[in-house]
């Protein structure tokens, strides 16, 4: 048996070297986002007004995530958008 939890904490720690931090749902909401934009852009571009509707909603939560993404990566905050001792 310990042989067994020895072997489960050796692949957890280098499971834990190798993780970045990087959210994988926000990486997912990106590319989503950008292949619902394409399939938005194609069917704008085949006459369905319709489309610029989703287009413009996959676009706009793509870019957010983006900037999310990068926030993150160079440090910036991750908490809500108000600090703690700001009246609301």
């Amino acid at each position: 048996m310990s042989r067994l939890v020895a072997r489960l904490r050796a692949w957890w720690r280098r499971a834990d070297d190798v993780r970045t931090g990087t959210r994988w749902s926000s990486v997912a909401t990106v590319l989503g986002g950008v292949v619902v934009a394409l399939a938005c852009l194609t069917l704008v571009l085949r006459g369905r007004v319709w489309a610029w509707v989703p287009l413009a909603v996959a676009a706009a939560v793509a870019l957010r995530e983006v900037r999310y993404l990068q926030r993150v990566a160079r440090g910036g905050r991750r908490g809500p958008r108000y600090q703690e001792n700001a009246p609301r």
